[in-house]
């Protein structure tokens, strides 16, 4: 597949990544686009040619520990800390829901988290191997596969996770009891057209919190916020697999970027949101660019998920930060802002 240019940001080709769950579309609506043969979505550096744009919408300052976190260094580094991000949500998730139910005696709405991380590739034992990393410590029981093959791999080794299975072998009850069973069920790599299952494993899962791994189809990451909003006075009433589809929180999420200045020069940076045990959709998103010395600098954050636009504005108003020649016309416009103030008779500062 060649890769998609849209407003001035040039898409790598890749199975996921950007275009279906890490970039937005313009839509929050789940995707309609035909799935490719490999289940597993397989996220990869995304490569940005940075143009002028509008300055990013909605970003915010947001005083909470998680702005100190950092993407990963490393392939293990991304699965202890998506692992952490699990385990810390669906831990208090659960005390939550304990109070609620005690105090008020109604049942609460289920949990649905997801998190999204880069793969090397979509073999099988890469997926596992991503399972087995991420959904470590006890928190998932067990993990429901798009791809029979990644089911089956046994290569890794031994792991917490106590059932491996096949969403349709998950269904029949094969391999697995999800009415009985202990700990979250995580959905891995599951693709479009198994939304219908989804949605069936999660019914069967009862009040067990579900964990979207790599899921194939668009979803917003803001437990259905969006969703709800996009919906429009006279328009058909949702059916249950287009809400099940959009109603998961992302509690972890890391896009590794390649942005391509006008020179030529490449330079690192991510889309990077990490829960540490708050609301997963006061959490939010941050876009990190490398700096000379190698570390990652915030230059944009947002509650939402962001489009392809943010990216190029946050990435452009960046570059143009370190620009001599943008910094002195900038001081140049502002000294003529107030001249223009002083000749009218405007505040004199």
């Amino acid at each position: 597949r060649s890769p998609a240019v849209r407003a001035g940001v040039t898409w790598s080709p890749m199975s996921l990544a950007a275009l279906a769950a890490h970039v937005a579309p313009t839509a929050a609506r789940p995707s309609t686009r035909v799935p490719s043969p490999s289940v597993a979505p397989v996220p990869r550096r995304t490569s940005i040619s940075v143009s002028r744009s509008t300055i990013v919408r909605n970003a915010v300052e947001f005083d909470t520990t998680e702005m100190a976190l950092t993407p990963p260094v490393s392939r293990e580094d991304s699965f202890a800390q998506a692992s952490e991000a699990i385990t810390a949500v669906c831990a208090k998730r659960a005390k939550k829901t304990g109070k609620k139910r005690k105090s008020t005696g109604k049942a609460v709405a289920p949990t649905r988290v997801a998190v999204e991380l880069p793969l090397a590739s979509d073999a099988p034992r890469e997926i596992r191997a991503m399972v087995v990393g991420a959904c470590r410590g006890g928190a998932v029981g067990t993990a429901v596969y798009g791809d029979a093959a990644a089911a089956q791999e046994t290569s890794v080794g031994a792991d917490d996770i106590r059932e491996h299975v096949h969403i349709d072998d998950a269904l029949r009850g094969v391999g697995c009891d999800l009415a009985m069973g202990n700990g979250a069920v995580a959905l891995v790599g599951v693709a479009d057209d198994q939304l219908s299952s989804a949605l069936r494993v999660a019914e069967l899962a009862g009040a067990r919190p579900v964990v979207g791994v790599n899921v194939e189809w668009f979803h917003a990451g803001d437990g259905g916020v969006t969703f709800r909003q996009s919906t429009q006075p006279g328009d058909t009433v949702p059916d249950k697999t287009a809400l099940f589809a959009n109603s998961f929180s992302v509690v972890y999420s890391y896009l590794p970027l390649a942005i391509q200045g006008v020179t030529g020069a490449t330079t690192e940076g991510a889309v990077f949101k990490c829960v540490r045990g708050g609301a997963p959709e006061g959490s939010p998103w941050r876009i990190l660019v490398k700096n000379d010395a190698g570390e990652y600098q915030q230059v944009g954050a947002m509650q939402r998920r962001p489009e392809q636009a943010d990216l190029e504005s946050a990435l452009y108003n960046a570059a143009a930060a370190k620009s001599k020649i943008n910094k002195g016309i900038g001081l140049f416009r502002g000294l003529a802002e107030r001249a223009k103030n002083a000749v009218s008779g405007g505040n004199k500062k």
